[in-house]
């Protein structure tokens, strides 16, 4: 009975299609896994010490650890306030079969890849009912030169994991004018986890999207099809108010130095970052790759000759998507003016990041163009097939260019000072974007700064200090006058101070952010007892917690409600 399912699964294309995908995405990542093969470059060593520091945080028993307490000299340093979350979480579930977090990260780098793969066929499956196509068409998008930059020189995390929730989002857009009797579910889980990926990549491919249904505008007439959107883009808001909302928070709260102007991007980075037309066909960039790919634009160009083979639905779609290809290519070079669009734009911060969007639309149209040549060349498949086989090989060659020694990573296991020398950037702490601007202008009043409570003003005996990350217990006995503590924290918003009196009476304090970016308590005349400092969020987070599980149980519940509708 087992042998008859397996053969029978053997010949459904759709699951030889994924294990194809499968093979290929182990196949790309062989050299990942080679212990000579170094992650810790670039981004990478930022998402290892991550991993580390949210799994310490797990341990302490903080379910949705906020601040890494070890982090910054044991001050506390908060990545998942302002970076996108999901990679934070989702690898640490490869932690359960491997005790390297270096490891974890390269399994679910693999997985990225393989998920990317079946996302795109799924995509174009449903455009093309072709089952090459599609084939082809993930192939391409896993193989393509910025995809494996990504992987092998970038380490860019986040960006690969958006690598999979593109075709999802444009998945649900097709649905929306083409499938109008059902709920465009693609849009809400690939929105959602575009912003928990990649914010930026959200903002853009909310742009795309933007333009693609204003290209269907007649379809937009039909107020079921605004209404599918507007209850689509209500959940992806609501599902994702956890990360959003504290951010915004402390974006009116102080200033951090992620958003000051010029920090998280620079007007001569922009430039200098920018392609010039030859790079997209030979890139002489001696660690990355920013070229199209040949295949693809063989591809492309095979669709261009067997056009009018498709059907009218698909004609168009790929003719959309042809110019938001240009576009994206467009936007990485020279002569496009980036430096002078607005801000929340210029975020992107390297032109040719929207390689990453150019990859997804030409590997779809090259898919259809390899399979029209294919289905009008019956006998010529096996070049084809060749063909890819060969390019699969070049671009992961050419991928492959940054091999070096083994990362020890049994030196972050245990928190480094930020005065250790870790490469370009501190392990962990990456630029120091994510401090309050009077922390990052007193860097070495942080390096220098004792671990414990600080009287910057009056006078005050303190003793019985107790500290447990980010839990503090000390006693106080004041002789005159107003005080002012600075506490051994940096300052985020959440955490609170309660003073317990000698006469058993308590009294929350206010917690206000000191000159030097910490937090600092502000103590009245003569007071006695014991203060007691944790980190427990803000009633804006708490609330946006609520507000995500609202939105979690209005996909459950839509979901159920269209199938009750389908029953009937």
């Amino acid at each position: 009975m087992m042998k008859e399912k397996i053969q029978e699964l053997l010949k459904n294309k759709k699951v030889i299609s994924y294990l194809i995908i499968f093979a290929i995405s182990i196949f790309l990542c062989i050299p990942l896994f080679s212990k000579y093969m170094d992650i810790s470059r670039d981004d990478g060593i930022q998402h290892i010490c991550r991993l580390i520091g949210n799994a310490n945080a797990l341990k302490q028993g903080n379910c949705f650890p906020v601040i890494m307490s070890d982090f910054c000299n044991g001050f506390g340093y908060s990545w998942n306030l302002f970076y996108s979350p999901l990679t934070a979480y989702a690898p640490l579930i490869f932690k359960l079969f491997t005790s390297s977090y270096v490891v974890t990260l390269k399994l679910f780098m693999l997985l990225t890849i393989f998920l990317s793969g079946v996302c795109l066929f799924q995509f174009t499956y449903k455009i093309s009912k072709s089952y090459k196509a599609s084939l082809i068409s993930s192939i391409l998008y896993m193989c393509a030169p910025y995809h494996l930059t990504d992987l092998y020189n970038r380490i860019a995390i986040a960006e690969l994991a958006s690598f999979v929730f593109l075709p999802i989002v444009f998945s649900g857009m097709f649905d929306v004018f083409h499938r109008k009797n059902t709920m465009p579910y693609g849009i809400i889980i690939g929105g959602i986890g575009l912003v928990l990926t990649h914010n930026i990549v959200a903002v853009y491919t909310a742009i795309f999207c933007f333009f693609y249904m204003l290209i269907h505008y007649k379809e937009l007439l039909n107020l079921k099809i605004i209404y599918k959107i507007l209850i689509c883009m209500s959940i992806i808001l609501l599902c994702t108010s956890f990360y959003w909302m504290p951010l915004l928070e402390h974006m009116l709260a102080t200033q951090y130095e992620v958003f000051l102007p010029q920090r998280m991007y620079k007007d001569n980075t922009l430039i200098s970052a920018k392609l010039s037309i030859g790079d997209l066909f030979i890139t002489k960039h001696y660690d990355m790759n920013f070229h199209i790919g040949f295949a693809i634009l063989l591809g492309m160009l095979f669709a261009f000759s067997y056009r009018k083979k498709f059907s009218k639905r698909a004609k168009k779609t790929l003719r959309i998507f042809f110019i938001f290809g240009l576009i994206s290519i467009f936007m990485t070079l020279t002569i496009f003016p980036f430096e002078y669009l607005p801000n929340f734009l210029k975020m992107l911060q390297f032109p040719w990041r929207m390689l990453e969007f150019a990859n997804f639309f030409f590997s779809i149209i090259a898919g259809f163009g390899f399979a029209s040549f294919m289905n009008h060349n019956s006998k010529k498949e096996i070049y084809v097939v060749v063909f890819i086989m060969l390019y699969m090989c070049v671009s992961l060659i050419f991928a492959k260019k940054s091999v070096v020694i083994p990362f020890n990573e049994e030196r972050y296991l245990q928190t480094i000072p930020i005065t250790s020398s870790t490469g370009r950037v501190h392990a962990g702490c990456a630029s120091f974007e994510y401090l309050p601007k009077k922390a990052f202008q007193n860097r070495k009043y942080l390096e220098t700064r004792a671990n414990e409570v600080i009287v910057l003003e009056g006078n005050v005996h303190i003793d019985e200090i107790k500290k447990e990350n980010t839990n503090l217990y000390f006693k106080i006995e004041q002789v005159k006058g107003v005080s002012k503590l600075e506490l051994p924290y940096i300052f985020y918003l959440g955490y609170h101070a309660e003073l317990q009196k000698e006469d058993g009476t308590k009294e929350n304090l206010k917690i206000q952010e000191s000159d030097n970016g910490f937090c600092m308590i502000i103590l009245s005349n003569n007071e006695k007892g014991e203060i007691q400092v944790s980190y427990k969020g803000t009633t804006l987070m708490k609330l946006s917690y609520i507000l995500t599980l609202i939105g979690i149980g209005s996909i459950v519940w839509t979901k159920f409600y269209n199938l009750h509708n389908v029953a009937r």
